[in-house]
């Protein structure tokens, strides 16, 4: 599932290997890159060979994904895919077959940075990497992150603990004796700082290292070396916008089938009494609801329609889009039962959203015969 240049990932020599690095590695083709290694001769011979499924492909990445080849991430698993490879039967991570439409000899696709991450400079093939706080006295990462509060109205300053109440998440000051009922108003943070739980230091900056979690091992930021994640587009191509209004329709004869009146772009005042749009409204004779949402799925647009369903709370609500999904909006939207579906092929949203509806309908009934 996971390929990097190799040019740009060589492993060091005492690298140590085992079954789940194996594991990895296998997924990662170490094939070279069609721009380092061929010719334009050669390139030219590999494009009349498979230029049937050249053009398929191509086509394909035209109508269903708009142009554009976007990769889906794995963070949990430190991997990645390219989906619309499954189009012509390619590996999903068959990084050198795109890499071939890049070169100067096919200029079929032009790539794009999609992302970067800094790897382990031992252990390069996998971006599973997280970041360590240490004590600078005695090297433990048993250390806790304090804060100073000053009392706006008294003045009074001391450590966040001393606010503490019995009552969990209530503050009082120990100075005046006053509850604080608005902290982002009443209080200010004039310094924070660092505690050791193990030697009982107090510093002002921890010591920060990166952590491999492949091998369990930490490494300098500066030691780290930077991975570049590539998206690719088709030149000349005429880009279309994905087909929201399309989606729309599929998705309203879908819940139709589940029993449900439908409406498109459907108009409803919240409990706010504000008023929301749903680009997929349903509602069956139990009164139950079906509210299904379309947008790209970055970070603003996903408030906004978290903001809609808490405000109207449908009994099933469905995020729709056509993007990258990273971890942290998953798991914002699983906090309130929001189903997150991403692909940039309508086919494949709309076959995703009736299992994900048959799987809610299911819980729904067996809830309700408790």
């Amino acid at each position: 599932m996971f390929q990097i240049n190799k040019n740009l990932l060589k492993i060091r020599k005492n690298a140590e290997p085992d079954k789940k690095r194996n594991r990895v590695s296998s997924q990662m083709s170490d094939k070279p890159s069609a721009d380092d290694d061929l010719s334009i001769g050669e390139v030219i011979s590999w494009n009349e060979s498979n230029s049937e499924k050249i053009t398929k492909f191509i086509d394909k990445v035209n109508e269903k994904y708009g142009g554009s080849i976007i990769p889906e991430m794995d963070y949990s698993e430190g991997t990645y895919r390219y989906n619309a490879l499954k189009e012509i039967d390619e590996p999903l991570n068959n990084y050198a077959f795109l890499e071939k439409l890049t070169h100067e000899g096919s200029r079929r696709l032009e790539k794009f940075v999609f992302n970067q991450f800094l790897v382990c400079p031992d252990h390069q093939k996998t971006f599973l990497v997280n970041v360590r706080l240490y004590c600078t006295k005695c090297n433990s990462i048993r250390i806790e992150k304090l804060h100073l509060l000053e009392h706006r109205s008294c003045g009074y300053l001391g450590e966040r603990h001393v606010f503490d109440t019995e009552e969990q998440d209530k503050l009082r000051c120990p100075s005046c004796d006053k509850f604080i009922k608005n902290s982002a108003k009443e209080l200010r943070v004039p310094a924070t700082w660092y505690h050791c739980l193990d030697c009982k230091e107090k510093f002002d900056d921890a010591l920060i290292r990166l952590h491999c979690q492949e091998f369990s091992h930490d490494f300098n930021v500066n030691e780290g070396h930077a991975v570049t994640i590539y998206g690719y587009s088709v030149i000349n191509s005429a880009k279309s916008e994905f087909d929201d209004a399309k989606l729309k329709t599929e998705l309203a004869k879908l819940v139709t089938k589940f029993g449900f009146s439908t409406d498109e772009n459907h108009v409803m005042k919240g409990r706010s009494g504000h008023e929301h749009t749903i680009d997929v409204y349903g509602v069956d004779k139990k009164d139950q609801t079906i509210f299904i949402l379309i947008n790209d799925l970055d970070g603003n647009g996903l408030d906004s329609r978290i903001i809609q369903v808490i405000d109207t709370a449908p009994k099933i609500a469905i995020l729709v889009g056509h993007s990258s999904i990273s971890e942290k909006i998953k798991s914002i939207a699983a906090k309130y039962n929001v189903s997150i579906i991403s692909s940039q092929s309508i086919d494949e949203i709309v076959s995703e959203v009736e299992k994900t509806i048959e799987f809610r309908l299911k819980k729904l009934e067996g809830s309700s015969d408790k």
